[in-house]
């Protein structure tokens, strides 16, 4: 009985040090997400945006849930009323980037048929097969990438969307192909279409 005992007291301890460093790799991955948005692409939260005093159209990021959206061409004056909502059909083009700091300079995945001529041509890759058709899901309904699914809701048609995603709302923990475990995903999303 005393083996037992000391059986589940380290089993308790081993899944508390392994759940605080779940929590230490995303906390940390979401820390150089805004990091990274602060600094390089010199966006504010949208908090302080609403705040400015300036009255000038600050760009910002939102924090979605588990990821953060930052929209490029939010203020454009063309920008659609009609948002993405749970059950709209979304056409959309994307790149996804491995995020280490700072986003890798070469996705790993598109459907952006241009992207995919620039790495065929710059490096080589031999794209004959990819798959250049946009996407197209209905949001709450079709398999997405949980990040996505966070971060697409009130976006619109011709939006860029910037979506940064801890591995949580990424790829999770498990490997897959180039795409180490745990890793943190930059993806940006072009909006053709809602429906």
């Amino acid at each position: 009985m005393k083996n037992i005992t000391l059986l589940l007291v380290a089993s308790m301890a081993m899944c508390v040090v392994a759940c605080e460093g779940g929590e230490d790799i995303f906390q940390d991955q979401m820390d150089r997400f805004v990091s990274y948005m602060t600094s390089r692409m010199k966006l504010v939260s949208e908090e302080e945006a609403e705040q400015s005093m300036t009255g000038e159209k600050l760009p910002y990021y939102t924090r979605c849930g588990d990821a953060y959206r930052h929209i490029s061409n939010i203020y454009r004056e063309d920008r659609p009323q009609k948002l993405i909502a749970e059950g709209s059909q979304i056409t959309f083009r994307y790149e996804a980037y491995l995020f280490e700091g700072a986003p890798a300079n070469t996705p790993f995945a598109t459907n952006n048929r241009g992207t995919g001529a620039l790495l065929a041509s710059q490096y080589g890759l031999d794209t004959t097969y990819w798959d250049f058709t946009p996407a197209v899901r209905i949001l709450g309904t079709d398999p997405i990438i949980k990040g996505l699914e966070l971060t697409l809701p009130d976006c619109a048609k011709g939006d860029t969307v910037y979506t940064f995603m801890p591995y949580e709302a990424a790829y999770g923990d498990r490997a897959m192909g180039v795409i180490a475990a745990k890793s943190a995903v930059m993806m940006v999303t072009v909006i053709d279409n809602v429906e």
